[in-house]
């Protein structure tokens, strides 16, 4: 009798945690409805805007349909295709968010390709782990006596799905790095920055934003990836969901911010920030082309 009622209460914490994941999601949907549709639907559309939409309604879409599969015993798919489709939902939408993440880091970095190059082949590398571990880990998985499809995994299966989390933490902190390697190198220009009241720098914006995003979802992800070590039965990774959500809701923050300064939001290939000393003081974006011979100098 105890062991059903543990049983019934990790089911509970599972979809409380899945039921919070698409509630943050569709709310911050709801907030930021308005100043989407001013900084994005009524504009000019560029690879920016895109991204964002792809980011903000993919992961939608995707995660209401992983979410009815949850509790729908009577679907057409076997537990073992539900299951994969969620995991394959979970990569894209990170995968998503890497790709804004990096075109930010492009952006501080002056557009150098060779850096765009390095970090395009680490995500290579690390996402063809993720997959060959997620979709290698024997064992584990099965629906529940009721019919509903939930994953679990015993502690192999489960270490082995963590990785797929520890290389987007492993990710994120070479984001990080790389942008207090800027902020470091330009804190002459920062400190100038700062001096012009009531004005708020681009470079500002995304080193402050990436900063928070960061802290934010750095502790996020820990906590998820110590799930699947420690927890049990469906809670093991059961806050996969959850960090996903939590990820493109803040990324979509990130780039309304970005949209609200410029229209060209994060597409910034030909545009970066310096500071001009006309009457107003405010600051204005040069138009150039970088050179292919231009590094990041790490």
């Amino acid at each position: 009798m105890s062991s059903t009622i543990q049983s019934l209460a990790n089911f509970f914490q599972c979809d409380a945690f899945h039921l919070a994941a698409i509630t943050i999601l569709y709310w911050d949907h709801l907030l930021t409805l308005k100043t989407e549709v001013k900084c994005l639907w009524k504009r000019p559309s560029n690879l920016s805007s895109y991204l964002f939409f792809l980011n903000r309604y993919f992961n939608a879409v995707a995660v209401a349909i992983a979410m009815t599969s949850n509790f729908r015993p009577d679907s057409s798919w076997s537990c073992i295709q539900l299951s994969r489709f969620r995991e394959a939902v979970l990569i894209v939408a990170q995968l998503i968010v890497v790709v804004i993440l990096t075109l930010r880091i492009y952006a501080l970095y002056a557009c150098s390709r060779r850096l765009l190059y390095f970090m395009l082949s680490v995500i290579a590398v690390l996402l063809a782990i993720v997959v060959f571990f997620t979709y290698n880990s024997p064992g584990g998985e099965f629906g529940t006596s009721s019919g509903r499809c939930t994953s679990q995994f015993d502690l192999s299966a489960s270490i082995r799905k963590a990785v797929a989390w520890e290389m987007l933490l492993v990710y994120d902190v070479l984001l990080f790095g790389l942008a207090l390697h800027n902020a470091f190198k330009t804190r002459r220009d920062l400190k100038l920055l700062r001096m012009l009241k009531n004005r708020v720098s681009l470079k500002v914006i995304l080193l402050r934003d990436g900063a928070m995003y960061f802290g934010v979802m750095m502790l996020t992800n820990l906590v998820n990836i110590l799930t699947y070590y420690t927890a049990e039965g469906c809670m093991r990774g059961g806050l996969a969901a959850f960090a996903s959500s939590l990820s493109v809701t803040l990324t979509s923050r990130l780039m309304l911010n970005l949209h609200e300064v410029m229209d060209t939001g994060i597409y910034l290939s030909q545009f970066t920030s310096q500071v001009d000393e006309q009457s107003n003081a405010s600051i204005v974006f040069y138009e150039r082309r970088p050179t292919p011979e231009e590094s990041f100098d790490v």
